[in-house]
């Protein structure tokens, strides 16, 4: 095992044996300029700064030979021989991020619900997706619309992405993923969108509410902070219609087994009252359980997904309990 320090950010993380400084510092949850993934396009090269490097992996990219003598070197394709210290810029906001376009493969599609589906693409090695945890993409299927899905997985493996679509017999983009897809079927992603990104440089308790399958981008986010290692406390509150629908329980519930810091409540709207509520009913009582729990939400930051104007209940409890505005982060992502 290998310490790394990243300079000028200061960051630190530890590479595996045999593991790239690229992929260990992806899976640490370190956003930093890549591309290819192997060796062709050198947008991940970096300084050495000390240390010694263990294996250069073949790789097309030529460095002239002032840039060798000056220590540069691919982080996908060297391994470390030593800690380490090296000099490479960070990725700190949306705007860092170039727009892409991708034709990606139909890996898996997982049934976990009678009307949910989880989509998974595997894009080509040699272009995996950049973004940020909590952005979105567009999905463009031919013979459809266009479709803005939320990414589920985490950005350490840009190679493997996860989608959550749930089935509406008017959607023909969900009909399509129900009905018609097939493995190795291609889908193009355009991308990535959004800032609903996670604010690294706070150290406040972090509380996560999501919506139906709008757990896609907090999974994503919470996925960011195991591989950040964050150490303030997270509570995830999920509102779901009842517990047929509650289809990533297996996998919340090793996070709670996993992360001493880590809670989880799942409210179930069949169980709010003797008779159906309307939208913005459940989104009052949900915002009075979540107040019940924090009455004083003045420390916290509060990261929430859906048109701002629907959650409008919840935003103006919240808000009503002192969680000052500028700590409170949604994605209002239109989906379709």
């Amino acid at each position: 095992m290998s310490r790394i320090r990243i300079e000028p950010s200061g960051r630190e993380f530890e590479a595996a044996s045999g593991e790239t400084v690229l992929e260990a510092a992806l899976r640490a949850g370190l956003n930093v300029p890549y591309n290819c993934n192997n060796g062709s396009c050198g947008q991940c090269a970096a300084r050495l700064l000390s240390g010694t490097i263990g294996k250069h992996l073949p790789h097309d990219f030529v460095f002239r030979e002032h840039e060798k003598d000056q220590g540069l070197f691919l982080m996908c394709s060297t391994t470390p021989g030593s800690n380490m210290v090296i000099e490479s810029r960070t990725i700190g906001s949306t705007e860092d991020v170039p727009h892409q376009e991708i034709d990606a493969r139909v890996y898996k599609v997982e049934e976990v619900a009678d009307n949910v589906r989880l989509l998974q693409l595997r894009t080509p090695r040699s272009q995996t997706l950049r973004f940020l945890a909590g952005q979105y993409v567009t999905l463009h299927i031919d013979g459809l619309e266009p479709r803005n899905k939320s990414v589920a997985s985490c950005p350490c493996n840009g190679m493997y992405l996860q989608f959550h679509v749930r089935y509406s017999e008017q959607d023909a983009f969900s009909r399509y993923i129900f009905n018609d897809i097939t493995p190795r079927s291609s889908i193009r992603i355009s991308g990535p969108h959004g800032d609903f990104m996670l604010d690294e440089n706070s150290t406040r308790p972090i509380l996560f509410v999501a919506n139906d399958t709008g757990i896609a981008p907090i999974k994503s986010l919470l996925e960011h902070c195991i591989a950040m290692e964050v150490p303030q406390p997270i509570h995830l509150y999920w509102l779901l219609e009842n517990h047929n629908e509650h289809y990533l329980a297996n996998y919340i519930r090793s996070l709670q087994d996993a992360l001493d810091n880590f809670l989880y409540t799942p409210i179930f709207q069949d169980e709010m009252g003797d008779r159906p509520l309307d939208f913005e009913q459940t989104q009052q009582l949900m915002a009075r359980r979540i107040v019940t729990d924090y009455p004083n939400m003045e420390e916290y930051d509060v990261y929430m997904n859906g048109p701002a104007d629907w959650y409008r209940p919840l935003t103006d409890t919240f808000i009503e309990h002192r969680l000052p505005q500028n700590r409170l982060f949604i994605d209002s992502l239109k989906r379709y």
